[in-house]
């Protein structure tokens, strides 16, 4: 691709349609993360001690997160707490100037990325992803082309590729089993904390945005430093640039498939509760028979756990459905 020709305009542009593009799917995952985890609130009543558990779980992942990207920017974690509904992290500042401005930002920021990241590292250990190959850009490379190749291609892909990756792992195996676990308690992490009046805290994105106006020379300058390292990165490493660009979509997609696995389990102890226990193993046992059989005669991996899935509810709902018009004795 010859980007000899790109003028002062398209120079500045080119580079902002990828970060708009990125941007979007990152305020997409943060109105859906701020939903879904309310709607952990729903199992609070008669599951306490799971609801605080996943809390907890969920807290400490985003502090972490918070400690790991402190030290990786060279700075000291001085306390790190963790209860089942607060938690931070003090960390002290190593230098001054710009690139201690910029290790806070990305402090700030690292919930929203460090989790996904945690999980597709796990992915690609396990052999299950490959991000080789997903963005191969033929296009025009002017704003409207890139965004469109981004919408309609790029992300279509990796949804369609993630979407049947966890409907085709086998779930008798227990490495699958934990990682859906993962997926299911470690995301509602990635929400930035929000104002505490109470302890005197401000939100991560308060803060973020504080910062970006307070010093509005380190804004530009890190506006300027990202518009060269895309340009160079691009011109001399293309396979290492469309690496990094899958990459950054690939996280907030994967964040947004561990919140849908979220709801659905939340949904799964709700249906669970209007159940009782006679019913809840009756289902359980004919939904692993099912998955047994179908092991032996189909290699489709996708139709045995969609089938014994549906078993699973349907069995759950039905057996409700019909104990619940039974007059009462």
């Amino acid at each position: 691709m010859d980007i000899t020709n790109l003028d002062a305009v398209n120079f500045f542009i080119v580079p902002l349609s990828f970060f708009l593009v990125i941007l979007t799917l990152l305020l997409f995952q943060g109105i859906v993360v701020s939903v879904i985890s309310r709607n952990i609130g729903k199992i609070s009543v008669r599951h306490p001690y799971l609801f605080r558990a996943m809390n907890w779980w969920g807290i400490f992942i985003h502090e972490l997160s918070h400690a790991i990207t402190a030290l990786a920017t060279l700075n000291k974690v001085r306390e790190f707490k963790v209860t089942s509904n607060r938690g931070y992290v003090i960390h002290s500042s190593n230098g001054r100037g710009f690139f201690q401005w910029l290790a806070g930002q990305l402090i700030n920021v690292s919930p929203a990325f460090v989790p996904p990241i945690i999980a597709a590292f796990i992915l690609k250990i396990s052999g299950y992803i490959d991000s080789h190959g997903i963005f191969q850009y033929a296009g025009p490379f002017e704003p409207v082309s890139i965004i469109s190749t981004l919408y309609l291609r790029s992300i279509p892909y990796v949804v369609k590729t993630l979407g049947w990756l966890f409907l085709n792992l086998d779930y008798s195996r227990v490495k699958n089993i934990l990682l859906l676990l993962i997926f299911i308690f470690s995301f509602s992490a990635a929400k930035p904390s929000s104002i505490n009046k109470k302890y005197g805290q401000e939100g991560d994105m308060q803060i973020l945005i504080r910062e970006f106006f307070r010093f509005p020379a380190y804004t530009i300058l890190f506006f300027l430093l990202g518009i060269m390292f895309f340009w160079l990165l691009f011109k001399f490493d293309f396979q290492l640039f469309s690496t990094l660009i899958i990459f950054l979509i690939l996280l907030p997609i994967l964040s947004l498939f561990g919140l849908i696995f979220n709801y659905i389990f939340v949904t799964i102890v709700t249906i669970f509760d209007s159940s009782n226990k006679f019913h809840i193993i009756i289902s359980f046992l004919v939904s692993i028979i099912v998955y047994g059989i179908m092991r032996q005669y189909i290699e489709k991996q996708y139709l045995i756990n969609t089938a014994s899935f549906c078993v699973l509810i349907g069995f759950l709902i039905i057996s409700h459905a019909n104990f619940s018009k039974r007059p009462p004795s």
